[in-house]
Order: structure tokens, then sequence, then C-alpha cells
């Protein structure tokens, strides 16, 4: 059996350490390489899916667009315009149909009490008959796409006199 001197065992101690170092900064070295690959992948799927869902969008959309170029083709100032009104709303009622194939849903809050998260407040109102804070009109409704509000309903809250004479105030600016 060899004997070994102290700085020989402590060559060999850093030796084992250097090669832990190693190889632990290649393993390192690695999963970086391997993050930045999955960055770049992911970053090339999201591009994909957003191209698909652009393609989706305006293969629902372009049946509508084809409908209003029939319909002002069609016009014609001589013409009946009960039979224009009546194409218009087809195509009004097909471009609600499929926008809501797509996800987007619409909503109406009258009579409901007022959520910011929901609702844009217009003006007030003030009414005796309602609770504060309750929509009494609505300017125009809200749409919602899997949840998520993307354009609230604008509405005018109601407000409780108080002993005033004001009909409306804007909170407009």
């Amino acid at each position: 059996m060899e004997r070994k001197g102290p700085v020989t065992r402590l060559r060999e101690d850093i030796q084992q350490k250097d090669d832990a170092i190693k190889e632990l900064k290649d393993k390192y070295l690695r999963a970086l390489a391997d993050m930045d690959n999955y960055r770049k992948r992911m970053e090339r799927e999201l591009d994909s899916f957003r191209q698909y869902a652009q393609v989706e969008f305006f293969d629902g959309i372009i049946p509508v667009l084809d409908s209003f170029e029939r319909a002002m083709d069609g016009v014609n100032v001589d013409d009946n315009y009960d039979n224009f009104i009546k194409g218009v709303e087809i195509i009004y009622r097909q471009l609600k149909d499929a926008l809501k194939s797509m996800g987007l849903e619409e909503f109406s809050s009258l009579g409901e009490s007022f959520d910011p998260t929901r609702h844009e407040a217009v003006a007030t109102v003030v009414n005796d008959e309602k609770p504060d804070n309750t929509i009494v009109e609505e300017i125009s409704k809200g749409y919602i796409v899997r949840e998520r509000v993307i354009k609230p309903a604008k509405v005018l809250v109601s407000k409780q006199s108080k002993g005033g004479n004001e009909d409306v105030e804007n909170n407009r600016d």
C-alpha cells in the first residue's frame, strides 16, 4: 500500500473537486442550452398559433365581407330599399353568428348592480325608484371571450336624489 503525504492528498482532493466542478459546469451549460432551445421552440409555436388563429378568424369573417360586397353591388337608387334592409339584417345576423362561433358573447346589464370589471359608467341618473348603483340604461353592450371582458358595457347608473333637482350628472372628462 502506497503512503500518501498531506500535499498529495490535497492535490487529489483538489483534482476531484475540479472534476466535479467541470461536470457541474457542463450540466449547467447543457441545461442553459436546453432552456434556450425550449424558449425558441415556444416562440415558434406561439407564432404558429397566432397565425392559425388569424386564419380561423378570417375564415369566419370573409363570408360576411362577401355578403356585404354582394349587397353593395346590388344597390340601385331606384330599387326597393326594403330588400336592401332585409339583406343587411341577414348579414348582421351572419356576422354575429360568425363571431359567436369564435367565442364572442355579448352581455346585457340592465337592472344589474354596477360592476367596474364588466361595466363603464358614462353618467349617473337620479332615480329614486332604483337602488344606488343600479344600471338603468345601456348605451352599448359589453362583450366577453372565454369569461374575459374584452369590451365593458357602457351604462347609465342610478343615484338616489338627496333633495336636489339634478336630472343627469355626467362623469365624462
